[in-house]
């Protein structure tokens, strides 16, 4: 059975003139990282390379940007003491205001994590130690706060809070995390507890939302605090009450991270790394009886950034720390694959591209490389690998190029991870891109 290309009914009605568009949250505003934009220039980087348009200096962390208005949201961290909210411009980076929340404290991995959402009003975000925050966009100053520690008895998870908030009308949807309550929802304008469900484990994975069988709901994936005894839950419930539609253990991951994909109305792709590869649900809604069951399971799986469905296959990056080194990078790289598990191809090695984001836009996939930082512009096909442009944007080929190290008579960097990790963010054809201590915006116009 043939399935639509996604891609194409984004284009369907529109000029051949860039059409810009907000990327107010994590994975952009349709929330699976798929822009509508048009009209880039996303290959020739070999002749006509995009243009950096600023750059700017940050403190170590992965934390990426969301846009909104032509201006710049992200979270900076000073190592071990207060977290920034910073409001930058898009046209040239410099800073419009900040919100400073001071707070000691140290994570493994250090730094920021989860994405902003922005709305007209109002930028949400959460910290890494699970203080919720709305902050006035006009008076850059906190309207309140709820501290998921401190009000609902939760431990950190392993590395923070990593997740993004998520909203639905004037919920804003977080992951609780501790023994008794699971998910939390906030009213936008208070903070106050609309809802919560029981508690369910831990996760490093952001709620997601979805619509299947025409109903929408919050999905997340999650498992036991202790980890590694093969107990995970995937939870769905109705974004404006909490209710639980349905529940399943079939998949587990001792550290979920991406979030659940949608990939038809009765399809879900469940995916992480860890060597806990991957599952696809079916989800079934009889008259408001809701059934799960696991079709297939299979070894591959993303450890970070979740899969983009394109047509009628499934494209991921099929890398986790088990195989970053040696030959077993081999098994690795992009991976497509049909609905039923079947893989198409893989790249292997060459390139590998470890555990970097993926934007969908007009037609290509671009992919920050995850070791080296390189964007790829990649024609995605299920007839195999076609990469149409490279850009070395943070600099790294110097470094890590067999020839040139050669030339210049010093040793190669073989097998890099310089743990470009960050999420992408898009709007009005500048692109961008977060090394862990600076962030760059590239003009792809």
């Amino acid at each position: 059975m043939k399935y639509p290309i996604v891609f194409l009914c984004f284009a369907f009605g529109l000029s051949s003139l860039v059409q810009a568009d907000d990327w107010p949250n994590f994975q952009g505003p349709t929330r699976n990282g798929i822009s509508k934009e048009i009209g880039l220039k996303l290959s020739g980087w070999d002749r006509s390379p995009p243009s950096v348009l600023w750059k700017k200096e940050l403190n170590e962390g992965f934390g990426g940007a969301a846009i909104s208005r032509n201006e710049v949201f992200l979270v900076d961290r000073d190592l071990g003491e207060r977290d920034h909210v910073l409001c930058l411009s898009l046209e040239d980076g410099s800073e419009k205001w900040r919100f400073t929340f001071d707070y000691a404290g140290k994570l493994s991995f250090h730094g920021s994590r989860g994405t902003p959402l922005v709305e007209d009003d109002a930028v949400y975000y959460v910290s890494g130690f699970g203080q919720v925050f709305r902050i006035n966009r006009e008076t850059h100053r906190e309207d309140w706060m709820v501290s998921i520690q401190d009000d609902y008895g939760s431990p950190p998870p392993k590395w923070g809070w990593a997740q993004s908030p998520v909203a639905v009308g004037n919920v804003i949807i977080v992951p609780a995390m501790s023994e008794k309550v699971g998910l939390i929802g906030l009213d936008k304008e208070s903070g106050r507890e609309l809802w919560r469900t029981d508690g369910f484990g831990d996760s490093h994975s952001t709620p997601t939302v979805l619509s299947l069988h025409g109903v929408e709901q919050v999905v997340f994936v999650s498992t036991l605090r202790d980890g590694d005894d093969g107990t995970g839950t995937t939870i769905s419930v109705l974004p404006e009450t909490g209710e639980v539609l349905w529940n399943t253990d079939v998949y587990f991951n001792k550290i979920p991270i991406p979030f659940a994909t949608k990939v038809t109305e009765e399809l879900v792709f469940l995916t992480g790394g860890y060597d806990c590869g991957s599952c696809m649900l079916k989800v079934r809604n009889d008259g408001g009886d809701w059934n799960v069951e696991k079709v297939f399971d299979m070894i591959q799986g993303t450890q970070i950034h979740p899969p983009f469905l394109i047509g009628d296959h499934i494209f991921f990056l099929a890398n986790e720390n088990s195989n970053h080194k040696g030959e077993a990078r081999k098994k690795g790289g992009l991976m497509c694959m049909d609905f039923d598990g079947n893989i198409a191809w893989h790249t292997g090695d060459d390139p590998f591209m470890g555990r970097g984001n993926m934007i969908l836009v007009d037609g290509h996939l671009l992919i920050q490389d995850g070791e080296v930082g390189y964007l790829r512009s990649v024609k995605p096909s299920p007839e195999g690998y076609e990469e149409v442009a490279l850009y070395d944007v943070f600099g790294k080929k110097a470094e890590v190029d067999e020839q040139i190290a050669k030339q210049e008579g010093r040793a190669v960097i073989k097998m890099p991870d310089f743990k470009y990790w960050s999420p992408m963010a898009l709007s009005n054809g500048r692109i961008i891109m977060r090394g862990q201590d600076h962030l760059k915006c590239l003009d792809l116009r």
